[in-house]
C-alpha cells in the first residue's frame, strides 16, 4: 500500500535506489526531504519520488548533476518527462541506426569491410553529437539567436523561398524537414493550392513541425495549403508518391552517409516532373571560420564542428548533383555577420557539440573577459557566413 511519507531507507527499498545514493543526492541539494520527524529524520513523499525518478532518468541520458540541478529549478515537472521521451526517442533513433550498420558490415567482403568501418565510425561521431543537440531545449535557440547581426537585408528564409520559385498548383517534397521553420517564417507569402510533403526521419522533428505549421491552420485551410507529414529516412529513401514541381533539401545532404547519398540524389531525380527542381543548401568550408578562429585562440584544444558538413559543401555538392543532374546552378548569398555583443558568441559556442562545453567549464569568467576585450558596441566582431543553395534541373 502507499505510504504519505517514507523514510530515506524506505525510499531506497521502494525504488531500488541505494541508500547511499539517496543520502548523497540530499547532501548536494538534489533531493530535498518533504518534512522532517520530531526526531530530525528526514521524510520523502511523492513530490520526492517524482524528483527522484528525474534526476535518475537525466543522470541516464548522460546529464551532469549541475544540468540537473538546473533542470530541476527551471523546468515543470510535465515539461521534463516530455522532453525526456524526445530524449530516449532519440537515442532509439541512434541505436538503431547503428545497429543496422553493424548487421550490415557482416555480410560484406573483407575488402568492402573497410569503408564500412569508417562509415560506422563518422555515423558515431555524427549521430552523437546531433543526439546531443536534445540536451538543452535551448541550443537551437542560442545557434539562431546569433544571426540577427547578419548583414545582409534579406534573411535566410526569405533568401531559400525566393530561390524555390513556389507558384500556385505545385506539389512540394521536403526531405529532412526539422521543426518546419521555412513554412511557419513564409505562411504569409506562400501561393494559393499547393500540397507540400514534409518527411523527416525523427518523429519528435515531424511533431514539431506540425505543432508550429498548425498555428496557421486558418490561413492555410483559406488558401487550401496542404501539408502531409511522413516519417521517412534519407539513408535508404523510398516515396510513393512522384510529378513533383519543386524537391528541398536544406542543410541536411551533409547529414546523408557518402554510400547513400548518391542512391538519395537519384531517387529525387525520379521523383520530380521534367521540368522541376532540386533545391539543395549547405555552406561552405569557410562558414564561421573566424568564429573558429576566435575560439582557438582561448584555446586550440577545442573542437570546431565544421566536419559536420564537409560531405556536402559549396565547393563539392555541384559535382555530386552532376552525376543525377544535368543542369546544375550554384547559388551563394553574400550574408556575414557583425557581432557586437560578446554574450551572443559565448551562448553561441554553449551550443556547440563536442568537447567546448567541457573544456569551457570552470573557466567561464576568462573565457568571457576574452570575449569582451575583443568584442564591443565599438568593435563588432566580424564572422564571414559562407551559405548558398543548388537549383538543380533535368534538363
Amino acid at each position: 500500500m502507499k505510504k504519505e511519507f517514507y523514510t530515506a531507507g524506505e525510499l531506497a527499498k521502494l525504488t531500488g535506489v541505494t541508500y547511499k545514493t539517496i543520502r548523497h543526492y540530499h547532501m548536494i541539494g538534489l533531493l530535498e526531504p518533504e518534512q522532517y520527524t520530531k526526531s530530525g529524520y528526514r521524510q520523502y513523499g511523492t513530490q520526492s519520488v517524482e524528483t527522484l525518478q528525474r534526476i535518475l532518468m537525466l543522470k541516464y541520458l548522460n546529464f551532469s548533476l549541475d544540468e540537473i540541478r538546473k533542470i530541476l529549478l527551471e523546468e515543470d515537472i510535465t515539461d521534463t518527462f516530455c522532453k525526456q521521451e524526445k530524449l530516449l526517442l532519440a537515442q532509439q533513433e541512434h541505436i538503431n541506426q547503428i545497429l543496422k550498420a553493424v548487421k550490415e558490415i557482416q555480410k560484406v567482403s573483407d575488402a568492402e569491410r573497410w569503408e564500412k568501418m569508417l562509415t560506422i565510425i563518422h555515423m558515431t561521431q555524427q549521430k552523437e553529437e546531433i543526439i546531443k543537440q536534445y540536451k538543452e531545449s535551448g541550443n537551437l535557440q542560442k545557434r539562431i539567436d546569433i544571426h540577427v547581426y547578419s548583414t545582409s537585408k534579406t534573411n535566410w528564409y526569405q533568401w531559400i523561398f525566393d530561390g524555390l520559385e513556389i507558384k500556385k498548383g505545385m506539389k512540394i517534397l521536403e526531405l529532412g524537414c526539422g521543426n518546419g521553420l521555412l513554412w511557419t517564417e513564409m505562411h504569409h507569402q506562400l501561393p494559393k493550392n499547393i500540397q507540400i510533403f514534409m518527411t523527416d526521419s525523427s518523429k519528435n522533428m515531424l511533431q514539431s513541425a506540425k505543432s508550429k505549421i498548425e498555428a496557421y491552420a486558418k490561413l492555410y485551410k483559406e488558401n487550401n495549403v496542404e501539408f502531409i507529414f511522413l516519417q521517412k529516412d534519407a539513408e535508404k529513401f523510398n516515396f510513393e508518391e512522384n510529378d513533383f514541381d519543386r524537391i528541398i533539401a536544406n542543410h541536411m545532404l551533409y547529414h546523408v552517409s557518402n554510400e547513400n547519398r548518391n542512391n538519395l540524389l537519384k531517387t529525387c531525380g525520379s521523383l520530380l516532373k521534367q521540368d522541376g527542381m532540386f533545391f539543395a543548401s549547405t555552406v561552405g568550408k569557410t562558414h564561421l571560420q573566424e568564429l573558429f578562429s576566435l575560439v582557438k585562440g582561448f584555446d586550440s584544444k577545442i573542437e570546431v564542428p565544421n566536419w559536420m558538413t564537409e560531405n556536402f559543401e559549396l565547393e563539392n555538392g555541384a559535382e555530386q548533383l552532376k552525376q543525377v543532374f544535368s543542369n546544375v546552378i550554384q547559388k551563394e548569398q553574400k550574408n556575414d555577420l557583425l557581432v557586437p555583443n560578446p554574450q551572443a558568441i559565448y551562448d553561441y559556442i554553449d551550443s556547440w557539440p563536442g568537447n567546448a562545453k567541457d573544456i569551457l567549464k570552470g573557466q567561464e569568467k576568462e573565457w568571457m573577459k576574452y570575449l569582451k576585450d575583443k568584442i564591443s558596441e565599438e568593435t563588432p566582431y566580424f564572422i564571414h557566413k559562407s551559405t548558398g543553395a543548388f537549383k538543380a534541373f533535368k534538363a
